[in-house]
């Protein structure tokens, strides 16, 4: 049984390796006739232009890992039943579900290697074929600075910043709102300040050139201050976080992103469906098994194409079905962590049915 399974588990990973070569090249070949002008047009070397799709790599990879893990199964076990391979082990008294284990197994350390690589590799590859894509594609690389930024701090106090820039942790046109209460607002006092800054050695943030008005019951009392020092709850890293496109935080600055949002009086509902979705979508690698174990294992008219397009339907429709099913899940008000796991849930039943419904 070791070696059978040995023996399976080789040609799984041989071919599942030979999959995301074979799509990544596709990938890479559509990617670069359609951007081909545009390196022409600034005269960017064949090296930038191989380090530039070097750092592309994990990202493509991510979306193609699933398919690559469909493909590979439907191709190994395929072909084990298209030599009567299976028909002999089955008369071993080997069932279909020992005969799925080994895949199985290396499914879960696939959805377990994607889950990181996607979460903490991903990100950081992205950053920096972003800044390449800026360099040598002419698209805008992400913005230091934020503009018209309002968070709500706590229940009582809102915060408004008309500008401010991430690399020189320096700012202008702050506002600070403070109310009474949250269930009867009345503003009770606001600050202005031309200028803004982060002391990083203080760790508190410097307010300049600052007007206070005081609102009492008959009147305005302003006052005008000099510099003075100032404890948000957010830092200078959180809020150059803000900066940040999402497709480069790791799911730890992410997570931080959210819960700033949140505490800033932002619905975050959407965006933590998104989140909850990063962290589900590699579990498709266990799930296709369950179709493409079943699917494969029974010999078919048409061969090797009725399996790549059975790869592809099934794939495609699993894409699709998660977007829809984190939208469908929002709009009923299920929760974002059932939106996001919606598609896996029921994939992983209908993948079950139909294990229940092949013959053993």
């Amino acid at each position: 049984m070791k070696i059978l399974y040995l023996y399976i588990s080789k040609k799984f990973l041989a071919t599942f390796l030979f999959s995301l070569l074979a799509l990544g090249v596709i990938f890479i070949i559509v990617d670069l006739f359609e951007n081909l002008d545009k390196f022409l047009d600034r005269n960017t070397g064949i090296l930038h232009i191989a380090e530039y799709y070097l750092y592309y790599i994990p990202a493509i990879l991510k979306l193609l890992i699933p398919i690559g893990t469909l493909l590979a199964t439907l191709f190994t076990i395929g072909n084990l039943s298209n030599t009567n391979e299976i028909t002999a082990m089955k008369s071993g008294s080997l069932s279909l579900y020992q005969l799925m284990i080994p895949v199985i197994i290396l499914s879960i350390l696939i959805s377990i290697t994607q889950l990181w690589f996607s979460t903490m590799v991903v990100p950081r590859a992205t950053k920096v074929k972003n800044e390449m894509a800026a360099m040598y594609l002419g698209m805008d690389e992400s913005s230091k600075y934020l503009n018209n930024i309002f968070i709500r701090e706590n229940k009582t106090r809102n915060i408004l910043i008309k500008e401010f820039n991430s690399k020189t942790m320096q700012g202008s046109g702050i506002q600070i709102q403070d109310f009474s209460s949250e269930s009867n607002p009345r503003l009770l006092s606001k600050i202005y300040a031309s200028m803004f800054r982060w002391d990083s050695q203080k760790k508190n943030w410097i307010l300049m050139n600052i007007k206070k008005q005081i609102y009492e019951k008959v009147r305005i009392k302003e006052q005008l201050l000099i510099d003075q020092e100032f404890k948000f709850s957010f830092n200078n890293s959180e809020l150059s976080d803000l900066v940040k496109p999402i497709e480069e935080m790791n799911i730890f600055e992410l997570y931080k992103f959210l819960v700033f949002q949140k505490n800033g009086g932002k619905d975050i509902n959407q965006s933590l469906t998104d989140f909850y979705g990063i962290i589900a979508f590699p579990i498709a690698n266990f799930i296709v098994i369950l179709f493409g174990v079943p699917f494969a294992s029974v010999k078919r008219r048409g061969g090797i194409a009725i399996q790549i397009g059975a790869a592809l339907i099934v794939s495609f429709a699993y894409l699709i079905f998660t977007k829809i099913g984190q939208i469908v899940g929002i709009s009923v008000g299920i929760g974002p962590i059932i939106s996001a796991w919606l598609a896996n849930i029921l994939f992983f039943l209908v993948g079950l049915f139909v294990i229940f419904k092949t013959p053993k």
